[in-house]
C-alpha cells in the first residue's frame, strides 16, 4: 500500500474531510555529510601512513579519531534519508504527519493540542517553526522547518485551524463560570491562576511572551510564569486572557 493511501486511510478513520494541502520534506543540504566524510578520509589516510612507518600506536590513535567524523556522517546521512520520506497533509478538519520508520499520525482540529516553541511577533527577526502535536488518544508528533518545507505556512495553517475550531467552546467555558486550563495556567472570569496563586484581571497590566517565556505585569511588577512551549494551544490561551484582562483594566 502506498504512503498516499495510508495517509488517506488515516484521514478517513478520523473523518478529517477534504484534503487541502501537502507539505513535503525540506530540501536537505549534504554539505555537513560531505565535510565529515572528507575529514574522516583524510584522518584515515594519516592513520595508514603513520602505521606504515612503524608508529602503529599513533596510527591506531588517529584511526580512532577518524571514527568520530565518520560516525557523524553516517548518523546525519541516516537522518537525511529519513527526512526525505516525510510529508505533512492538511485537511478540512485535521492533519496527518509521517516520517520514515513511523506510523502515520493523525490529529483533529477540535481535539488536538499544539505547542509551539517560539511565537512570532511583528518585531521578531526570524522564527524557527517547531510544533509538538498531541491528541486525546495519546498520539504525538514533533516536527520543525528542518523536516518540512514552508514552515511559516504550515505552522500558521495548523494554529489558525485549531484556534478557530476550539476558541468558541473555550469562550463558553469561561462565560459559564468554569475554569479553562492551559497546562500549568488556568483562566476564569476572576483571575489568572498559576502555582496556586490567583492574579485578578484588574491588576494585570500586560501579558507578554516575546522572550519565549510567558510573563505578566502585575501591579507594575513582572512575574514569570512558564515557557511558551509548555502552553497547549497558546493562541486560544492568549485570546481568552486578553478578552478577560482588557475590560477589567479599562
Amino acid at each position: 500500500m502506498s504512503l498516499t493511501q495510508l495517509v488517506h486511510l488515516m484521514a478517513e478513520y478520523l473523518k478529517l474531510g477534504a484534503h487541502r494541502q501537502t507539505f513535503l520534506a525540506a530540501p536537505i543540504s549534504d554539505t555537513f555529510v560531505r565535510g565529515c566524510g572528507i575529514v574522516a578520509a583524510c584522518l584515515g589516510a594519516v592513520a595508514v601512513m603513520t602505521a606504515a612507518v612503524g608508529a602503529v600506536g599513533g596510527g591506531v590513535a588517529v584511526g580512532v579519531v577518524a571514527m568520530v567524523p565518520a560516525g557523524l556522517a553516517l548518523y546525519r546521512g541516516h537522518l537525511n534519508n529519513r527526512n526525505r520520506a516525510a510529508r505533512l497533509d492538511i485537511f478540512d478538519h485535521g492533519m496527518t504527519v509521517y516520517r520514515k520508520g513511523e506510523r502515520v499520525a493523525g490529529f483533529r482540529w477540535d481535539t488536538a493540542e499544539v505547542r509551539q516553541q517560539v511565537i512570532p511577533f511583528q518585531n521578531t527577526a526570524h522564527v524557527e517553526y517547531a510544533l509538538e502535536m498531541s491528541g486525546p488518544d495519546g498520539s504525538r508528533a514533533r516536527f520543525d522547518e528542518t523536516q518540512f518545507a514552508e514552515g511559516r505556512e504550515w505552522a500558521r495553517a495548523i494554529q489558525s485551524a485549531i484556534t478557530a475550531t476550539q476558541l468558541p467552546a473555550a469562550v463558553t467555558t469561561i462565560d459559564e463560570g468554569d475554569t479553562a486550563h492551559f497546562g500549568d495556567i488556568a483562566l476564569n472570569l476572576d483571575a489568572l491562576i498559576f502555582a496556586g496563586k490567583s492574579y485578578s484581571w484588574d491588576h494585570i497590566q500586560l501579558i507578554d511572551a516575546r522572550s519565549g517565556l510567558v510573563r505578566i505585569k502585575y501591579d507594575g511588577r513582572w512575574i514569570s510564569l512558564v515557557p511558551v512551549g509548555t502552553i497547549p494551544n497558546f493562541y486560544i490561551f492568549n485570546e481568552l486572557a486578553e478578552r478577560l484582562r482588557l475590560p477589567a483594566t479599562a
